[in-house]
């Protein structure tokens, strides 16, 4: 047989005849060609191609079977246990800065914010967003150990009290979110109120939080301890949890680079968050369905032909419900909020700062939707635009109201990361679609 040329109408029936089909593109017609009639490989691929180009099999809708509908179970108790936990971690600020003064407590929150956030978003990216990931947290018991420790040491040293404070905070904030991770929730938020409560009645609010901070690290080191058998899931990509880490670092120090916002007046700030927290888990929570909603999207579409069609619509939907969502609570939650820091006589944050902490968690949502599709290089961008508008607002001194910066910069970061989460689900079957399943 002459295999230097090859009609694409005789490869066709070698093909067919050695696959009793067609085949399904040009790589299967070129390796069957090259395997079973001798052809070289570069003609193979001139073949298969030829072949594909004058005999395309008619174009099949996918037929795949659908994947369950998520299961949040517990989310209920996770959030109640964790606005529980901002409540009463609010309370600490006074006691904090009565004992150790307030340049002190600044600094501590200056660090612990952005540090703890950091460390929240690159342990969900790493461990506890994939399964079985606290099984592999687990197989580093001892780093949970000294790291709290190297932290300790190295803040204090380096920062003083102030770095003492910010260890700890750091170890606090974090300990929770690995809890909560193991549906250990009410155990944290009883903690943190058993110190609340502690450092209201008049215990020294410092060796308070080192034993509530030692306490949630044995307890991180208890939870971690779940039985491993056959790891079948690997946790995620390190490269991927740096992007992660430098995420979170980048939210924590737009919340704390606006010197109009001071967290150090009491518990006011804090509480100022849980608008825009209780509004973000209603939005977070609606984002979930994107797991099926995708999918299902898909289902039953022609990847080509003139039948395919862009099932953008299920997608943008699912996004801007959660958005409204999460503007809705936020607006009526912040509302209620200063109604009764009125009715009790209680200073509460302006709106102005209500408004900015609704602006951060809405670009949070975005941002964590970019991370969780392997868009961390545009979430990057956005979060860094945040930073840098915020900065520029500050040395430019154009301030008129508080937190003024703080919404300059997160209205800025939101004119970047919007547009990607739209692009992004204009085209579900061309980028989402892997996106959710591979990166």
């Amino acid at each position: 047989m002459d295999t230097t040329t090859i009609s694409a109408e005789r490869a066709g029936r070698l093909v067919e005849a050695r696959l009793d089909r067609l085949p399904q593109d040009m790589l299967e017609a070129a390796v069957v060609l090259e395997a079973w009639a001798g052809v070289p490989a570069g003609r193979a691929l001139d073949a298969g191609r030829e072949l594909m180009a004058v005999r395309t099999p008619e174009r099949e809708k996918s037929a795949g079977a659908l994947p369950e509908a998520p299961v949040r179970e517990g989310f209920a108790a996770e959030a109640v246990s964790f606005v529980l936990a901002v409540v009463a971690i609010a309370c600490w600020a006074a006691p904090l800065a009565r004992e150790l003064g307030a340049e002190v407590l600044r600094v501590g929150l200056l660090v612990a914010l952005p540090l703890t956030l950091a460390l929240q978003w690159g342990l969900r990216s790493r461990y506890l967003g994939r399964k079985d990931g606290l099984a592999h947290l687990g197989r580093h018991r001892l780093r949970l150990v000294l790291l709290p420790l190297l932290l300790t040491g190295g803040l204090t040293a380096g920062l003083g009290e102030g770095g003492t404070v910010a260890a700890l905070l750091t170890l606090t904030w974090t300990a929770g979110t690995v809890l909560i991770a193991r549906r250990w929730s009410a155990l944290y938020a009883g903690g943190v109120i058993a110190a609340t409560a502690a450092m209201l009645a008049g215990v020294p609010a410092l060796p308070v939080l080192a034993v509530t901070a030692a306490l949630a690290t044995v307890a991180v080191a208890a939870a971690v301890r779940v039985p491993v058998g056959d790891i079948l899931h690997a946790p995620g990509r390190a490269r991927r949890a740096l992007a992660a880490m430098a995420i979170g670092a980048g939210l924590g120090t737009l919340l704390v680079a606006d010197p109009t916002v001071d967290w150090t007046v009491g518990a006011v700030p804090a509480l100022a968050l849980l608008p825009s927290t209780v509004a973000s888990f209603w939005g977070g929570y609606h984002l979930w369905s994107f797991q099926q909603v995708i999918p299902r999207a898909l289902s039953g579409v022609p990847v080509a032909g003139p039948d395919a069609r862009n099932p953008a619509w299920p997608g943008l939907r699912v996004l801007f419900g959660a958005v409204g969502r999460l503007v809705a609570a936020t607006v009526v939650l912040s509302g209620l909020l200063m109604l009764a820091g009125d009715v009790f006589g209680s200073r509460t944050s302006g709106v102005s700062v209500l408004a900015a902490f609704g602006l951060v968690a809405l670009l949070t949502l975005i941002v964590s939707l970019l991370e969780s599709v392997g868009r961390a290089g545009w979430a990057l961008l956005s979060v860094a635009t945040a930073v840098g508008g915020e900065l520029l607002v500050g040395v430019a001194g154009g301030e008129p109201f508080p937190a003024a910066g703080l919404i300059g910069g997160a209205a800025l970061a939101l004119a970047v990361a919007l547009p990607g989460a739209v692009s992004l689900l204009a085209r579900p079957a061309r980028t989402l679609a892997t996106a959710l399943w591979i990166a």
